[in-house]
C-alpha cells in the first residue's frame, strides 16, 4: 500500500492506541460522523448516522458485530453496514488503515462493503 500523503484521500482521524475493544469511537473526517469499532481485535469504520431517521449511533448498543440504533432499535452489521431486517438498506462502511500508529480513513471510498 502506498504511504499516506497530504494530497491523498486518506484522512488522519485518531491514534491507534486510543481505540479499545468493544467501544464506539467517534471521529469526524470531513465533518462526517464515523464510528470506529474494534471488535475481537478487528477494526471497523461505519457511518455514525442511522439510515432510518438520521439518529446518531454514538449512544447505540454494540453486541458482537451488531450495532443497535438508540432511537428506533434498527440493527446493523458493523462489518458490512447492512440493516439486519432489510439487507438492501445499509450504512456506509469506510476503508481504514494504520500508518506509524495513526489511523486514517478514506471517506471518499465509503459506502462499499
Amino acid at each position: 500500500m502506498p504511504p499516506v500523503t497530504s494530497s491523498s484521500s486518506w484522512i488522519f482521524v485518531i491514534e491507534e492506541q486510543r481505540v479499545q475493544d468493544e467501544n464506539l469511537i467517534p471521529v469526524y473526517p470531513k465533518g462526517r460522523l464515523v464510528l470506529l469499532v474494534k471488535q475481537s481485535g478487528q477494526m471497523y469504520a461505519i457511518s455514525g448516522t442511522c439510515a432510518h431517521m438520521g439518529c446518531s449511533m454514538l449512544e447505540g448498543s454494540l453486541n458482537g458485530h451488531t450495532l443497535q440504533c438508540p432511537c428506533h432499535d434498527w440493527t446493523y452489521d458493523i462489518r458490512t453496514g447492512e440493516f439486519l431486517d432489510a439487507r438492501e438498506i445499509r450504512l456506509p462502511v469506510y476503508p481504514w488503515r494504520v500508518e506509524d500508529g495513526r489511523i486514517y480513513i478514506n471517506i471518499d471510498e465509503g459506502g462499499r462493503s
